[in-house]
C-alpha cells in the first residue's frame, strides 16, 4: 500500500455533482453552498479508506456512491445545526438563514443521500441503508434533545458532538466495512475508530476556528473540557487501530488517522482559511 488516498476526491465529487445539478434545477442554492464548504470529503474518504483496508477487492462501483451519500448527509447535519442555532439564539452568532430554504435544502440532501446509495450498479446491501437510517435518527434525536426547552438545561456538549459528528464517522466506517464484507468481533473496532476520529476532529474544529463555522455548533463551549475529550478520543482511535492491526492490514487506516490528527494540530484561524468540517 502507498500513503496516497485509495481514490482521489474527484471521483467522489462526480457523484456529488449530479446531485448539485439537480438541486440547481430545483432552485435550492443552499445545497451547493453547504456542500462546497467541505471540499476535503473527509467522511467519504473514510468510507473508501475503511473499504480499502478491509477488502481484497478494488471494486469501487458501490463504494463511491456510498462515500458521496455520507457527504450529503454531512451537509444535511451542517444545515440542521445552523438552523437550530439561528432559531434558538442560544449564544451570540453570525448565522442568518431563511428557515424554509434551510429545511427544504436539508430534506433534499438526506433524500438524495438515500437515492444515491441505491444508484450503484451493484446495489449495496440493505445494511448500508440501515446504517444511513441509524445515523439520521441518532443525529435527529440529539438535536431535538439539545434544542428543546426541556433538554437545553441538561445539555451535555460532549455527548451532543459524539451523537452528531461521531455518528457520522461511525456510519462512514460502517459503510466501508459493510461494502468490504467485513463482519465479526472486530467490526465494532472499525466503527469505534470512525466515531472517535470524527468526534476528535470536530472538537478541534470548534476550538481552533470560529465555532459557528464548524459542522456542529454546540449551544455552549467549555474549552478545557473539549480539549480533554479531544485528546481522549484520539487515544481511543489509536487503540482501535492497534486492536484491528492484530487481524487486518491497517496501513491505510493508520495513515488516514495520522493525517487527520496532524491537520487538526495545524489548523487555526490565522493559518487556514478553509478550516471547516
Amino acid at each position: 500500500m502507498t500513503d496516497s488516498p485509495p481514490v482521489p476526491s474527484s471521483r467522489i465529487e462526480r457523484h456529488i455533482e449530479r446531485v448539485l445539478n439537480d438541486a440547481d434545477e430545483a432552485s435550492l442554492p443552499l445545497v451547493r453552498d453547504v456542500l462546497h464548504e467541505s471540499p476535503d470529503r473527509w467522511y467519504g474518504q473514510l468510507v473508501v479508506s475503511m473499504y480499502d483496508s478491509l477488502s481484497d477487492r478494488q471494486d469501487y462501483g458501490a463504494v463511491l456512491p456510498a462515500a458521496a451519500a455520507i457527504e450529503l448527509l454531512r451537509g444535511y447535519v451542517r444545515l440542521r445545526s445552523r438552523l437550530f442555532v439561528t432559531l434558538t439564539d442560544n449564544h451570540a452568532h453570525s448565522l442568518t438563514m431563511d428557515p424554509t430554504s434551510a429545511l427544504l435544502a436539508g430534506d433534499y440532501l438526506y433524500t438524495a443521500a438515500f437515492s444515491l446509495l441505491g444508484s450503484a450498479p451493484d446495489s449495496p446491501p440493505g445494511d448500508c441503508f440501515e446504517t444511513l437510517t441509524t445515523v439520521l435518527e441518532t443525529v435527529t434525536e440529539a438535536f431535538a434533545r439539545t434544542y428543546t426547552s426541556a433538554g437545553s438545561a441538561d445539555h451535555d456538549q460532549v455527548m451532543f458532538l459524539d451523537e452528531t459528528a461521531g455518528s457520522l464517522g461511525e456510519g462512514a466506517a460502517a459503510l466501508g466495512a459493510t461494502l468490504a464484507d467485513f463482519d465479526g468481533p472486530d467490526r465494532s473496532h472499525c466503527e469505534r475508530l470512525g466515531r472517535d476520529l470524527s468526534t476528535a476532529r470536530q472538537f478541534h474544529q470548534i476550538l481552533n476556528t470560529d465555532p459557528n463555522e464548524a459542522m456542529i455548533v454546540p449551544p455552549t463551549v467549555n474549552e478545557s473540557r473539549l480539549h480533554l475529550h479531544a485528546e481522549q478520543r484520539r487515544n481511543d482511535a489509536t487503540q482501535a487501530i492497534d486492536t484491528l492491526s492484530e487481524t487486518v492490514d491497517v496501513t491505510r487506516l493508520r495513515v488516514f488517522a495520522e493525517t487527520t490528527v496532524t491537520k487538526q494540530d495545524q489548523w487555526s484561524p490565522a493559518t487556514d482559511d478553509n478550516a471547516l468540517d
